[in-house]
């Protein structure tokens, strides 16, 4: 999976897409942020206050026991926010070559993401008092502190049936003054791959600590993914298949006439971009009815780059999913946002669409084919999806150990939460070694069938 390059490319404080003006919100006036007067705003959900102070933005990771400062950057006139630079210890924004990290539009409390999901903050006065303050190597302080983000801020503990507190029975008496750095990676490792978490990632020094176990069918399609995409560009389609950004999108006929659309990706953050290889492939399939959309290597990103997706072929307004963060207890969240699909202004012609998917489809991968799935004219064939939905809550240790966790949910048109399971496919269609070695595709093959039907 993607997870570093999402995060460097989709930062913010919740992985949930880069900031593209809501059509709700395009006629809001300029916030009255950019004033020398110094601001502080605490989130509902979400661990974070804003320190706001003219064009300048701190931002704390805070628990109810800990506070600690997890990056700055800056303000612009409309409410733009960007982070600049984050204060953790794994260098991972020097490793990008992208300058800012767009969080989103802040009007009034107000903190707008890319789906025209909304975070809501307070105003507060001074920075709570709290237990641990600031930047610390203390073993305990630090154990303390991942503890506390997870049991306030993780979404699923009931769904994985894990209790939190009898971990922190069982490991706080490993940890002690005298407890090395790589001795306190390795019990919070202990712990947090007890939830199995798709999106609960902590990034060491040495790399990247995942909690979730991979599962054969992941690994199976990870080994075979380029053999697959070979056997479908050699053994299914008509002539040369067209690359879209950097390779995220790839399409062309297939023998039989119909539209063949892969989606690598969804880690591309700046919409222009998207909209204008979109309106290149919907000129270039024009003439096509049938299209088999194959999602079995998507990987993330971001979730409007999905939305766009099934905009393509949206005849009306449509709910995709619902949103909600965690805010309180276990099950405690807010109410849930309903994410649409929009038409999008270039648009195609279609009587039957196939989504193909897998165990390898992630993420906003997931999403996006939950739009798909929404609209009429669409089945879904293959395999499960991995089953990670909520965004990735970064937060900061004392120690500057940055790492993630799910906070959010997310929930299907009929309100039904598929994390860890996966979304189910309408057919379930597995594809073996044997197949790939003789380059056939039984996926592949019934898409075609299925698209051979008349609408």
């Amino acid at each position: 999976m993607k997870v570093l390059i999402a995060i460097l490319t989709l930062l913010t404080f919740s992985m949930s897409g880069t900031y593209v003006q809501a059509k709700e919100n395009r006629k809001q006036p300029p916030p009255a942020t950019a004033a020398t007067e110094r601001q502080l705003w605490q989130s509902k959900g979400y661990g974070h206050i804003l320190e706001i102070e003219g064009q300048s933005v701190k931002v704390y990771s805070y628990t109810k026991d800990s506070l600690v400062p997890f990056g700055k950057g800056n303000i612009e006139n409309n409410g733009d926010i960007y982070i600049n630079e984050i204060y953790d210890n794994t260098k991972s924004l020097e490793q990008s070559n992208t300058p800012r990290f767009p969080m989103g539009r802040f009007v009034n409390g107000s903190l707008t993401d890319g789906l025209g999901y909304v975070q809501h903050l307070k105003r507060i006065d001074n920075l709570p008092k709290v237990k641990y303050n600031g930047f610390s190597n203390d073993p305990v302080q630090n154990f303390e502190v991942f503890w506390q983000s997870f049991e306030e801020n993780f979404s699923f503990f009931p769904l994985v049936k894990v209790n939190w507190k009898e971990v922190y029975k069982e490991y706080r008496p490993k940890v002690g003054a005298d407890t090395s750095e790589k001795e306190l990676e390795d019990i919070l490792t202990q712990m947090f791959q007890k939830l199995n978490d798709g999106h609960s990632v902590i990034f060491g020094k040495k790399g990247m600590i995942f909690s979730k176990t991979k599962v054969e069918r992941e690994e199976f399609f990870e080994a075979n993914s380029k053999s697959m995409q070979r056997n479908v560009e050699d053994g299914y389609m008509k002539g040369a298949v067209k690359s879209k950004l950097d390779g995220r999108i790839v399409y062309g006929q297939t023998k039989s006439g119909g539209a063949y659309i892969k989606l690598i990706g969804f880690d591309e953050s700046d919409p222009q971009k998207i909209d204008q290889a979109l309106a290149e492939m919907v000129q270039d399939l024009a003439n096509c009815r049938n299209f088999m959309i194959d999602m079995r290597f998507n990987e993330g990103g971001e979730d409007f780059f999905g939305l766009k997706i099934a905009g393509l072929f949206a005849e009306k307004r449509k709910l995709a999913y619902a949103k909600q963060v965690r805010t309180g207890g276990y099950e405690q969240f807010s109410k849930p946002t309903q994410v649409y699909i929009e038409p999008g202004a270039k648009q195609f012609s279609a009587d039957n669409i196939v989504v193909l998917t897998s165990p390898l489809t992630v993420s906003a991968g997931e999403t996006g084919t939950m739009a798909l799935k929404a609209l009429d004219k669409v089945t879904v064939i293959g395999e499960k999806t991995c089953g990670y939905f909520s965004d990735m809550l970064l937060r900061l240790l004392p120690n500057k150990q940055l790492f993630s966790l799910s906070n959010e949910r997310y929930t299907s048109p009929d309100c039904t939460n598929y994390e860890q399971r996966g979304l189910p496919p309408d057919e379930k269609i597995m594809i073996k070694q044997a197949d790939i070695d003789a380059g056939k595709d039984p996926v592949m093959n019934r898409a075609l069938e299925l698209l051979k039907k008349k609408p």
